[in-house]
């Protein structure tokens, strides 16, 4: 499919708007129940709204190898990780902080790429990662005793490494599988999972009508719609670009925490996640500008030719300048 700036940054601007949408309900939710009785209802709007996708593309049930399983229930093992430790970091710190902790996935993903599928690493990712370690430092100081952001922090730190390593094994399996069917599986089995981990909860059964809404609309925003938005954004523009533009949400967030939540960061904290959105970006733009290099350093060797043909051929002469001159 041809590149398409206007469509790609659109759909990928979109998942901006769902990561937002997934963060303030998921921060309501927060207070109404405990993070494992909404980590398995957002679990179940997922997995709900991802086989009822599947289905739809697939117009029929999809059918799974011995791989896809294995593949999916490591998966879900990460994905009930990732979930468990954000409703625990979610329910301490604030909307803005906490996609701003969730960012740096890009940075972790890049450190386990390395010795997993052998990405090499830049100078420019170690300068990011420095400048975006001094800016989470500043988020929350390591040294401050009995400060509850400080576990918060921490639980959100697990949530982005048990991501980054569905996002790493995804990549390095993503041609031998159906990503779409073993998202969906991979879900169900997370639930499993959580069944297995958890037990069976007192207050489950005291689950209100009110936390359901919220972790519903949680789970249609955050692990249904916004990766959607980025799946069909990868199909007009690089993923790099996409990257890039997934930086808008924690400011996004902040507004709309602001405005419906009332809720605004510390300015230590604003500081602190601006220079860690700064350190994140920097191997971002620095792959973007590698990748248009090598974009028009690859331009067709004819084309190049012909051009300079063109501009050294002699200027036709036009008639009357060849009539000869007459005393």
């Amino acid at each position: 499919m041809p590149i398409d700036y206007r469509r790609g940054i659109a759909w990928a601007l979109a998942s901006v708007v769902a990561s937002a949408g997934f963060v303030i309900p998921w921060k309501l939710a927060s207070a109404l129940g405990s993070p494992a009785t909404n980590t398995l209802i957002l679990l179940s709007a997922g997995a709900v709204f991802t086989t009822l996708l599947t289905i739809i593309q697939r117009k029929a049930l999809p059918r799974f190898t011995r791989f896809d399983l294995i593949i999916a229930m490591a998966l879900a093992l990460c994905t009930l990780v990732g979930n468990l430790s954000s409703a625990n970091a979610i329910a301490v710190l604030s909307p803005a902080v906490f996609t701003v902790l969730q960012r740096s996935e890009l940075i972790v993903v890049a450190l386990l790429a390395w010795p997993i599928i052998g990405e090499r690493i830049d100078r420019r990712f170690w300068v990011g990662a420095a400048v975006a370690l001094g800016g989470l430092m500043l988020i929350q100081n390591p040294f401050a005793e009995h400060d509850p952001r400080s576990a918060g922090a921490a639980w959100a730190g697990v949530s982005v490494i048990s991501f980054a390593l569905m996002t790493v094994i995804t990549r390095k399996v993503v041609h031998q599988i159906d990503v779409v069917s073993v998202n969906a599986l991979r879900l169900w089995f997370s639930l499993a999972c959580w069944f297995a981990w958890c037990g069976l909860p007192s207050d489950l059964i005291g689950i209100s009508m009110p936390q359901i809404l919220y972790i519903g609309l949680a789970g249609f925003f955050g692990p249904f719609m916004a990766r959607l938005c980025l799946m069909n954004s990868a199909k007009f523009i690089e993923a790099r670009l996409t990257t890039l533009v997934t930086l808008a949400a924690p400011p996004l967030t902040l507004i709309v925490a602001y405005i419906l939540l009332s809720d605004l960061p510390s300015t230590r904290e604003i500081q602190g996640g601006i220079l860690m959105l700064t350190g994140i970006s920097i191997p971002v733009i620095s792959m973007v500008l590698q990748a248009n290099q090598v974009r028009k350093s690859q331009a067709p060797r004819s084309l190049r030719i012909s051009r300079r043909r063109h501009s050294s051929a002699p200027q036709a002469k036009s008639p009357s300048s060849a009539r000869p001159r007459t005393l």
